[in-house]
């Protein structure tokens, strides 16, 4: 896959998740596609390509308003596509469900940090709604990542020669 291909399909996610939010919206919990692109690529490409894209994506998504607070999407985006830049031909080193716990971790991690910005109020007062929309937010775009399994499973392309 090309740079350019790569760069239409960066753009295209972008416009999804411009789109899309707010009509997928359920109570202040959105799915994020932008994350999941950062995820899959982080994982074919490595963790050089995928900070670039994740910080390039963020900001784009911070200057269309689409992220509640600017920053905020470059860097949890950023640190999505480093950490799961190590995901990258391990699927065959290492059992799967370690695996798929390791990008499951990642995701909490991701999530955990955008509601907690997003949430402070609702942390310091209730910590058990913080911990449910936290889950909520991170299983809604969760199930998202689960039906791209059944086109493109993360075996694919975690293991994906490039030539």
């Amino acid at each position: 896959m090309s740079s350019i291909q790569i760069a239409f399909i960066a753009i295209l996610f972008l416009i999804l998740q411009l789109l899309l939010v707010d009509l997928l919206s359920l109570n202040l919990i959105r799915p994020d596609f932008l994350v999941i692109f950062v995820l899959y690529l982080s994982m074919y490409k490595g963790r050089l390509y995928g900070m670039i894209i994740g910080f390039s994506l963020g900001i784009l998504s911070n200057l269309f308003g689409v992220g509640s607070y600017f920053g905020l999407e470059p860097l949890t985006l950023t640190i999505v596509g480093y950490l799961t830049g190590y995901l990258k031909n391990i699927y065959e080193k290492v059992l799967p469900y370690i695996f798929h716990i390791s990008w499951v971790l990642i995701m909490l991690f991701h999530f955990f940090i955008i509601c907690y910005f997003r949430f402070q109020n609702i942390y310091i007062s209730d910590l058990i709604e913080f911990l449910f929309l936290w889950l909520a937010t991170t299983s809604y775009t969760m199930l998202f990542i689960l039906s791209m399994q059944f086109i493109y499973p993360f075996k694919e392309v975690s293991s994906a020669e490039i030539s």
